[in-house]
């Protein structure tokens, strides 16, 4: 019994002695608070300087590439070296979400409270569009939500940390170093990632959250499709496991499969966070010309199939899958249908035949100009190339002239010449 018991009560001895020496830690004063705060906000700030110096150096430095490259890996060495691991992966994720998606979604809903006039004008539907419809009550909810949601991903990331490497000291979920991935490196994780993220949300959008009937699919009804028209905040709107599961899992995936270096995890991260914030927008004025309003446009058609009732359709990013696998919305039209309307709008089948004759008509003019240039030449070659009888009667001629005392050419000869080496004297 004893061998049962000793082992538990040194376990709990060194646990609360453990909990004693961090709670000395813990702020005693306003103080010791203030600064607590201060140093774990200067911290937070530090871990966005590589990003800040990459974009500001060919701004304001007027420095070369190389620089601003040399410039941002001594940075991100000394950030490496001055922070922890983990604490570097998981203020750099924070900072990503809350810069690339919740800061942005808050002041594009501050922005529809307080000018509605400017923005239905902007709104693809108009004042359909506004989130001022849905009352103040559920505004909150559903911004509360949203925020507890992102702050949700960044909790459970830093809990498998801990456990990958505290509790089964295995490696970090991504890696955490000095080295800068090269940049084919960084597009090759970044085609693998999409791709993943694509058919895993779909695949979870589909088939646990709309076709097969469960708890979570009554959670997703409940909670995102309660909004009639989206806004950018609804994209992190939904039930906490529905969100961890089909926005977090599909984005997080990737990474901890290939174990990616840090640099690439926030990069991938951008790409999510601002495709969220874009296409769930309502906006019909944005960046891209092809591929984000058709995404916007199809998540829209989805939010208004389950609203009216109809079979739900559009349940991908892109738009791809829906278009194979034959899910998309009748009532809008699927990425192909974007690409063919983009290139009639830019005329591209009129430039590309207006290119294509232009590049005939030059190489027939060059042909003929080649043709025209070698007839001349032959010509010339003919003109200088005397015949052999006209040079016997030239030199007769001389002769004669010369016996009957006309004057001939009487500029003395050079004497020859003398040459020693690379000089020549006369």
């Amino acid at each position: 019994m004893a061998s049962v018991v000793n082992p538990i009560r040194d376990r709990l001895q060194y646990s609360l002695g453990y909990l004693q020496g961090r709670s000395f830690a813990l702020p005693r004063s306003l103080s010791e608070l203030y600064g607590a705060l201060v140093a774990k906000g200067t911290s937070l700030t530090a871990s966005v300087l590589p990003f800040l110096s990459v974009l500001a150096l060919p701004l304001y430095g007027g420095s070369t590439g190389t620089v601003n490259f040399v410039f941002f890996f001594l940075t991100w060495s000394a950030l490496v070296i001055s922070h922890d691991q983990l604490t570097l992966e998981l203020y750099g994720t924070l900072l990503v979400r809350c810069f690339c998606f919740l800061l942005p979604a808050l002041a594009t809903l501050a922005f529809d409270i307080a000018v509605p006039k400017v923005s239905k004008s902007l709104k693809a539907r108009g004042e359909r569009q506004l989130p001022t419809r849905h009352g103040r009550d559920k505004l909150l909810a559903i911004v509360a939500v949203a925020v507890c949601n992102v702050l949700l991903e960044g909790f459970l990331q830093a809990g498998l940390e801990l456990l990958f490497t505290r509790v089964l000291h295995l490696k970090s979920l991504v890696k955490v170093n000095s080295f800068v991935p090269l940049p084919w490196d960084i597009f090759t994780s970044l085609i693998q990632g999409l791709v993943i993220r694509g058919v895993l949300h779909y695949a979870i959008h589909r088939f646990v959250l709309h076709t097969n009937p469960s708890i979570l699919r009554t959670w997703h009804l409940d909670w995102q499709h309660s909004v009639e028209h989206p806004f950018s905040l609804v994209a992190a709107y939904d039930h906490p496991v529905n969100h961890l599961l089909a926005v977090w899992l599909p984005t997080i995936l990737p990474a901890v499969l290939f174990r990616w270096h840090v640099l690439t995890w926030y990069l991938f991260l951008t790409i999510a966070s601002l495709e969220e914030l874009l296409v769930f927008s309502g906006y019909s004025v944005l960046p891209s010309a092809i591929i984000l309003p058709g995404m916007a446009r199809r998540t829209e058609a989805h939010f208004d199939s389950v609203r009216k009732g109809d079979k739900a359709g559009n349940f991908g990013h892109l738009g791809l899958l829906d278009f194979l696998l034959r899910t998309a919305c009748s009532s809008e039209g699927t990425i192909v249908d974007d690409v063919k309307d983009e290139a009639k709008e830019r005329q591209l089948q009129e430039r590309i035949e207006a290119a294509v004759q232009a590049a005939m008509a030059g190489m027939e003019d060059r042909k003929a100009n080649n043709k025209v240039e070698d007839g001349q030449q032959d010509d010339t070659d003919q003109h200088q190339i005397p015949d052999e009888d006209s040079k016997a009667g030239a030199a007769d001629d001389n002769d004669g002239s010369e016996e009957e005392g006309e004057p001939a050419d009487r500029r003395p000869s050079a004497p020859p010449s003398r040459k020693y080496g690379r000089f020549c004297f006369w």
